[in-house]
């Protein structure tokens, strides 16, 4: 049932997703939601928290965070972990978006799942800073900086692309999104060489355009 709404709530939108056709998917009686939920805002949230409970940190960029590992270490994972569950699951992302925008409370719930690991990496990047290891810029424009380029390089470049077309592989947009970062957040970053891939000259000539 609650897959099912989750399904429909993010393809049709909050409004517009009924509770007939979400019962119809999930394969039961519509009569049988109302025995679980007293309304449908709180069929939706529920279908939004069974996706938001398992957006989590894998151990080694948990590690990564915690120790202060360089830039050049976190950025590539946190890049991952964005793509694993924004990106690569559509779903979740529409589901954040139709909350966000169709219904009051949205925030409170976001942050009660994810407030965690936004806090993670904010803290991280504030204390790389204060020790002069990136610029200093307010800790929230690295966390929302990548956040945004990730969801912009997903959803925002096959409109934009001509003829549809990707700018490059997924692999290469990802080591692409990170390389750009650490150097845009690393005082000396520039100087060095760029991230080893074994497509760096492609990564690096897609950085150039």
């Amino acid at each position: 049932m609650i897959e099912a709404a989750a399904q429909m709530f993010a393809r049709h939108g909050f409004k517009a997703a009924t509770t007939r056709e979400i019962a119809h998917l999930a394969g039961l009686n519509e009569v049988t939601i109302f025995r679980y939920f007293a309304n449908k805002p709180d069929l939706f949230w529920a279908a939004v928290e069974s996706r938001l409970a398992k957006v989590k940190l894998g151990r080694e960029l948990q590690t990564n965070l915690a120790t202060d590992r360089e830039p050049d270490a976190v950025v590539p994972g946190l890049v991952a972990f964005l793509r694993e569950n924004l990106a690569q699951q559509p779903e979740l992302y529409r589901l954040l978006h139709v909350a966000i925008f169709e219904l009051p409370g949205a925030a409170k719930v976001i942050r009660e799942h994810l407030g965690l690991i936004f806090d993670s990496v904010n803290g991280y990047f504030q204390r790389c800073a204060q020790h002069g290891v990136i610029h200093p810029v307010p800790a929230s424009l690295g966390t929302l900086g990548i956040l945004g380029t990730v969801i912009a390089c997903s959803n925002l470049d096959p409109l934009i692309s001509v003829d549809g077309a990707q700018l490059c592989s997924p692999e290469q947009e990802a080591a692409a999104c990170a390389e750009l970062w650490v150097r845009a957040l690393m005082p000396h970053a520039g100087s060095g060489p760029a991230v080893s891939h074994s497509s760096g000259v492609e990564i690096a000539s897609w950085l150039k355009k």
